[in-house]
């Protein structure tokens, strides 16, 4: 993964302040050990001379990347050719081979391996063997040699040699192993950022196949989900076209007997698999810890593998639920890497993204639970209040259109009676409209909404409703607050229809890193005693159904305390980190 800008500045900040150290202590031994360098002091003077310049080019690199905002790529490229030069200058100077200035080639592979990876590495590695032979060609066949005081030990110098090679390619291994590593976390949560729930689960799978396909360069990319519960198999399908380079994403459930073309067999030590060259049977398996599985084999119909040809074909199982498997199935995938390598990043990828893509489809499910259960309940409201008034205004109308033998005044009362009660009905109706209106504000002042809620409440129903909080906003995300307050609805509905209290507090606090939501009343209560925790609620079917569901969906917890005959009390807590998915 290419770095940036400001990824290149603060390594080549740290390689300066290495490389001025470097320079630094090697002044020190040859001020304090000029005997271990050269026998010739005139030959000492010439390699001080060569470290001074050594450590003002330090320390102007260092000045450089310390003041500025950014380097370019070839900055590091030209840093890099001055760390290869030095030593090869300096070694000429003091010994070649023998050299106690060794350690400069070393840092410069490590420079290497620290700004790039694993070929930066190597063709470094190149480059200063080449220009130790140099400095031995330079040493043996010029009066060089004499003048040090040095000859060429051919064993040394390809001693040497070798150790440089085994070097460099342990530290590139090291280094290309915590790039990729690094890429694959940035790649994790690159896609794993794609999951949004308002997006709902067929834009989030599409998202996140988009994602998976770029991300490895593949041709296509299959996800085959069976869900035991609702006896079905869909087909999630990404395509890049070739002409345009598009992605074309399709889905649709799969029939009978297309579920056996699209089933991979695959043992039950066996969690990932890859084929080569559209055969039917795999050429590796992995299990579910990215393991080698020996004398285990998968199979693809033959069906299949004729309408679906490929070179490379990397497959995955995941098991998200237990009433829920997946296989992700990649064609031809170019991000680069052995076949088992990439096997275990499509796996790792796949287990880490397919629970939250799961979320997503549980919480729309759970949304749509909770719709038809408002639906129950609206038509519940509807035929126990409304439509069972109108029936008695309609006797009542019947009768007193019938009755010859009533006195203008015993008309007027009726009437009277009459209208006020398709007034109290309207009324019902309106509110009952109210309940089912989404909640439209703006998050940002939910405590000023919340306050007009219970205001506009205490003026339609009579009953004296109070709101009190104790901060001045509430700062959640905004559809765990368009939650908030939806709870606040539906709590305030069952108290004017159930309760039959005369007063009701709210209260909004912050307490110990959460938010609660205090609703109290003085009313007849629950049919149940004492104080119940969501868990105790959701065990013995007791309390709000709505509200559970609500509190549950923006992981809250609630609390009811009931005392029949005086009153209930509910307490919602919301921690910081909820997110609400039910809008």
């Amino acid at each position: 993964m290419p770095r940036s800008r400001r990824g290149l500045i603060d390594t080549e900040r740290v390689l300066a302040a290495v490389r001025l150290v470097l320079a630094v202590s090697s002044l020190l031994l040859v001020w304090f050990k000029p005997e271990d360098v050269s026998s010739d002091q005139g030959l000492v003077f010439y390699i001080v001379i060569l470290l001074l310049a050594y450590l003002g080019h330090s320390i102007w690199l260092l000045v450089v990347v310390q003041f500025g905002v950014e380097v370019s790529p070839r900055f590091s490229i030209l840093a890099h050719a001055t760390d290869i030069l030095w030593p090869a200058v300096i070694s000429l100077f003091s010994g070649g081979t023998n050299s106690p200035f060794f350690l400069y080639f070393i840092f410069a592979l490590l420079a290497a391996a620290f700004r790039w990876g694993m070929r930066e590495t190597s063709l470094t590695t190149v480059a200063v063997v080449l220009t130790m032979a140099a400095d031995a060609v330079a040493i043996a066949r010029t009066p060089l040699g004499s003048l040090i005081g040095q000859h060429v030990d051919v064993i040394h110098f390809v001693a040497r040699a070798v150790y440089l090679v085994i070097f460099a390619f342990l530290i590139g291994y090291v280094s290309e192993s915590e790039k990729r590593r690094a890429a694959e976390a940035m790649s994790i949560s690159q896609v794993t950022a794609k999951v949004r729930v308002e997006a709902g689960l067929k834009g989030t799978v599409q998202t996140v196949l988009q994602e998976l396909l770029k991300l490895f360069g593949g041709r296509e990319l299959l996800v085959i989900t069976r869900d035991a519960e609702a006896s079905r198999v869909m087909l999630w399908r990404a395509e890049q076209l070739k002409d345009t380079g598009n992605i074309v994403f399709t889905w649709r459930q799969l029939d009978d007997s297309e579920e056996q073309e699209y089933l991979c067999v695959m043992s039950e030590q066996s969690a990932g698999a890859a084929w080569r060259n559209s055969s039917t049977v795999s050429t590796l398996t992995l299990d579910k810890n990215g393991m080698r599985t020996r004398g285990q084999e998968c199979y693809l119909a033959a069906r299949f593998v004729s309408q679906h040809p490929f070179n490379l074909l990397l497959v995955c199982a995941i098991s998200a639920a237990p009433d829920v498997s997946t296989r992700v199935l990649l064609f031809d995938p170019s991000l680069g890497g052995r076949w088992e390598t990439q096997l275990r990043f499509l796996q790792d990828l796949a287990n880490l993204v397919a629970p939250s893509v799961y979320n997503v489809y549980l919480l729309r499910r759970l949304r749509s639970r909770a719709a038809a259960v408002e639906r129950a309940r609206v038509a519940r409201e509807l035929h126990d209040g409304v439509v069972q008034s109108l029936h008695a205004i309609a006797f009542r109308l019947y009768a007193l259109r019938t009755r010859s033998s009533v006195s203008a005044a015993e008309r007027e009362q009726e009437l009277l009676d009459v209208q006020q009660l398709v007034q109290s009905e309207a009324a019902n109706v309106r509110n009952l409209i109210q309940q089912l209106e989404p909640l439209d504000f703006d998050p940002r002042h939910v405590v000023d909404f919340l306050a007009g809620m219970v205001t506009r409440y205490r003026q339609d129903t009579g009953i004296g409703a109070q709101f009190v909080c104790d901060v001045a906003e509430i700062s959640l995300p905004p559809t765990t607050c368009r939650e908030i307050a939806g709870i606040l609805r539906e709590a305030l509905a069952n108290v004017r229809r159930h309760s039959g209290a005369q007063n009701v507090l709210i209260r909004i606090s912050r307490q110990r890193g959460a938010w609660v939501l205090i609703i109290e009343d003085d009313g007849r209560g629950f049919e149940f005693s004492g104080r119940f925790s969501h868990a105790e609620l959701e065990e013995f079917r007791r309390g709000p159904l709505v509200i559970k569901q609500r509190v549950r969906a923006i992981e809250g917890e609630l609390t009811i305390v009931s005392k029949p005959g005086q009153g209930a009390r509910l307490e919602i807590k919301v921690p910081d980190f909820a997110r609400a998915t039910i809008a």
